[in-house]
């Protein structure tokens, strides 16, 4: 079911873009010939290069055994630490079509205090195992002669504690995701979109139905939203210098491989993972396209599940409560002011 539902956004998406190539082929009578230009004004474009490092420190960690094998348990993950690299390429970039293609790696590290041979299992496996992520995305934007425009982004990345010598099938490590959009650039100053979604970000894979909003209030202030996924506000105070903050859904799901003993008699193990973050964030220029960044926040933990399967919901083996806790990043990126 989940196949085909894919395949219906894919293909739907490829029939709306055809649909209106051949309007806009058969429409005589518009005299603008000019292709929309989605981005506002003032708004510097992306990066094009980033590496960012992210920790978490002191979380509480309680766990109820669903199975009845390990019994319930408690500890503190004295540091959760998180490091990203990102490139993106642009492949295509016309006024009637841009086409951006990127890629991406997290390493992910889980250090707890007071360890035992007597430690919960869960535990004992995530110790000093790095859950990775190695991905690939593109982005697809099509400009008409109107103030509408189309726009794709997909991505499929392999996420678990995979090495040279992991066993079981390799696409169970694999997540897919994509999000078609219709967007209107109603000015220079306003554009939103309406689509649909299937992403990771709440621990199980969901079909979501999206808006996108994109505002200038003034020179310095704006908001950028995903709804329901994040909302951001910015304030550009000069070429040199941002200030974000920023409401988001993070989540992931990861393929367990290396496991202690005690958990190899699960075939399918999968650590599911949801959280709300509450951030803010203050953008430097060192010098050229060089910046940096530097980002404090709050993370509330929604979900935290072990399963026996790619469901967060279903076949569960523990069920983890995190406490809410602070979160610190900081990063360098490139990033073209044109």
């Amino acid at each position: 079911m989940k196949k085909i539902n894919l395949k219906i956004i894919v293909v739907g998406f490829l029939f709306l873009i055809n649909y209106e190539l051949q309007a806009q082929t058969d429409n005589t009578t518009d005299a603008s010939n000019e292709y929309c230009i989605p981005a506002l004004k003032g708004i510097p474009i992306g990066k094009g290069v980033s590496f960012e490092y992210q920790t978490m420190p002191n979380i509480s960690i309680e766990t109820h055994d669903k199975t009845g094998l390990f019994g319930d348990s408690k500890n503190t993950i004295k540091n959760n630490s998180h490091i990203e690299a990102k490139l993106k390429i642009p492949i295509i970039n016309k006024p009637y079509l841009n086409i951006l293609g990127g890629l991406k790696y997290t390493f992910e590290e889980y250090h707890f205090k007071n360890l035992s041979e007597n430690s919960n299992p869960f535990y004992r496996s995530l110790e000093d195992k790095a859950l990775k992520s190695i991905g690939a995305n593109v982005t697809i934007i099509k400009p008409t002669k109107s103030k509408k425009f189309w726009i794709l982004r997909a991505s499929t990345d392999f996420n678990g504690d995979y090495s040279s010598h992991a066993s079981g099938n390799l696409t169970d490590y694999l997540k897919f995701s994509i999000a078609p959009a219709l967007g209107w650039k109603v000015n220079d100053n306003f554009s939103y979109a309406l689509g649909l979604s299937y992403n990771y970000r709440f621990g199980n894979p969901l079909i979501l139905p999206i808006i996108a909003i994109n505002k200038n209030f003034n020179k310095k202030w704006g908001i950028e939203a995903l709804l329901p996924l994040f909302i951001k506000s910015r304030y550009i105070h000069n070429k040199s210098l941002n200030w974000l903050n920023k409401i988001e859904i993070d989540g992931a799901s990861y393929k367990l491989n290396n496991l202690k003993p005690e958990l190899t008699q699960y075939s399918n193990i999968h650590l599911h993972r949801s959280a709300i973050q509450f951030s803010s964030r203050i953008e430097k220029k060192l010098v050229g396209w060089l910046w940096a960044a530097s980002e404090i926040g709050f993370q509330k933990n929604l979900t935290y599940n072990v399963t026996n399967s790619n469901r967060s919901k279903k076949d569960i083996i523990f069920e983890n409560t995190l406490k809410s806790g602070l979160l610190f990043n900081v990063s360098l990126f490139i990033s073209p002011r044109k």
